[in-house]
């Protein structure tokens, strides 16, 4: 789809607010005293930032790494002076509404690695350094936190969408120039299951374009479905059944074309705005619907962080799988290794 044309001169705005932006932070960073990890991306949502993230804490915990998350906690409804703690790596101590969806999320999945969220995230890595001893952060969404020396930058990049349009917010979907790829230390690309061998080899010759030195690593993601009640279920239960999709994610449209390849007999999908905290208006109206057209509903495991406990449903989480896991591993602990 073309941009519209109108949208031209405010991404010249927001390129010249970026760079003026990334120069005043560059003129700030500060350095941690202990290994920093970004993982990021140069695109508005739906890269697998979040399962990324997971893939290498499991990954660094392997190599014997102290670790821990430090996020911004989007669209989180607690203050954000000073770093709060999600969870100390044994047991959750905030909700996703005052940590945030994706920070929550990743707080459930991981064990022994604490997750922490705070605006300042140097004061938040000072804090993990002091009250966890870690000797690892990995930075969720760090591309852009220039305010941080990081000592490896990954860039993870949605293969059904790595670029967009090739432009600059809000004509396109890019949050700063390709080019800028040059700053990254490696790649992820995310989906890679979902195109030919031939769209791939095109992805790569733009990465190299810009970046001839960084590995790249493929992955696609491991689905599976489970009830709220914890009872994981064979996606071939669900298929022919009716049922009621709910998500409010960067990109539905892949949630969407899951379940229809699963079999799923999908009445309705009721999209809402990426980290939306649903009401209970629109809850009773889940109940009520489901109870009208006798369907099962199902979300993803990041909008399951945003509905009660107790609400019933089932969830397809994703598993992020690297096709080069063991290379992977080895250029963390290569690039760790020579830490300056």
């Amino acid at each position: 789809m073309k941009p519209l044309k109108i949208l031209y001169p405010f991404s010249f705005l927001y390129y010249l607010g970026f760079v003026i932006s990334q120069k005043i932070k560059k003129s700030r960073q500060r350095k941690l005293a202990c290994s920093v990890i970004s993982v990021g991306n140069i695109t508005v949502g739906g890269t697998g930032k979040t399962p990324t993230v997971i893939f290498i804490a499991e990954l660094l915990k392997e190599l014997k790494k102290k670790v821990c998350v430090i996020s911004r906690g989007y669209k989180s409804e607690g203050g954000r002076r000073k770093a709060e703690v999600v969870t100390d790596g044994n047991k959750i101590l905030l909700g996703a509404k005052l940590a945030g969806d994706e920070p929550y999320l990743m707080a459930k999945s991981l064990t022994d690695v604490p997750v922490l969220v705070g605006k300042n995230r140097y004061k938040a890595g000072l804090f993990a350094i002091e009250k966890f001893g870690v000797d690892t952060v990995i930075l969720d969404d760090g591309f852009q936190h220039l305010n941080l020396f990081r000592n490896i930058d990954i860039i993870c990049i949605n293969a059904l969408n790595p670029f967009g349009n090739f432009m600059l917010l809000p004509a396109g979907y890019l949050r700063e120039p390709v080019r800028n790829i040059i700053r990254a230390s490696a790649f992820i690309i995310t989906r890679c299951d979902k195109i030919t061998g031939e769209k791939l080899k095109d992805i790569e010759s733009v990465i190299k374009k810009y970046n001839n030195f960084s590995p790249i690593f493929h992955a696609h993601f491991v689905k599976k479905i489970f009830h709220r009640n914890g009872r994981e279920t064979q996606a071939d239960m669900l298929k022919g059944q009716n049922v009621i999709a709910i998500s409010g994610i960067a990109v539905p449209e892949d949630f969407e074309a899951t379940l229809k390849e699963l079999g799923i007999n999908l009445l309705v999908h009721k999209k809402y705005p990426d980290h939306y905290f649903f009401k209970n208006t629109d809850i009773q109206k889940f109940y009520d619907d489901a109870a009208e057209f006798q369907a099962a509903i199902i979300t993803t495991a990041k909008d399951a962080t945003r509905l009660p406990e107790d609400f019933p449903c089932y969830v397809l989480d994703v598993k992020l799988e690297v096709q080069e896991k063991d290379e992977v591993k080895f250029f963390l602990e290569d690039h760790l290794a020579k830490k300056t």
